[in-house]
């Protein structure tokens, strides 16, 4: 889920009853000033992608959490089930190419993702 803030959020946040958000993809915007706006208040907001992980809290729960946001389950199924299509021959030429690259697409998406996970639960000490 996408989510606004008014400061820099933290990746992860113990929420207090029992549950943590955690947070990747944080980007700080900054409003353009123009001479339309030049007189208007500018403060800088923060943007970023949110789930919420059941404690105990580890680097497993947070990628199936972000991957079950990111896609629904059989989204990946649908790929898969096109892709073998594809190797099979079921699709011309042109259609199979796109297949392929379509699921490709995905596993390369859910790899980075992975990476982010893994490389932010390095960061926070999370097994």
């Amino acid at each position: 889920m996408q989510a606004f803030y008014d400061h820099k959020p933290s990746t992860l946040e113990a929420t207090g009853n029992g549950s943590y958000i955690y947070r990747w993809e944080i980007e700080e915007l900054v409003p353009v000033v123009t001479d339309e706006n030049i007189n208007e208040e500018h403060s800088s907001q923060w943007k970023c992608q949110e789930v919420t992980v059941w404690g105990p809290v580890s680097s497993n729960k947070i990628t199936e959490a972000v991957i079950n946001e990111l896609w629904e389950s059989n989204d990946e199924q649908k790929l898969v089930n096109e892709y073998n299509a594809a190797l099979l021959d079921v699709y011309d030429e042109e259609t199979a190419a796109a297949k392929v690259a379509a699921y490709k697409s995905f596993l390369t998406a859910r790899n980075a993702v992975k990476q982010q996970v893994d490389d932010d639960c390095a960061e926070l000490g999370i097994n």
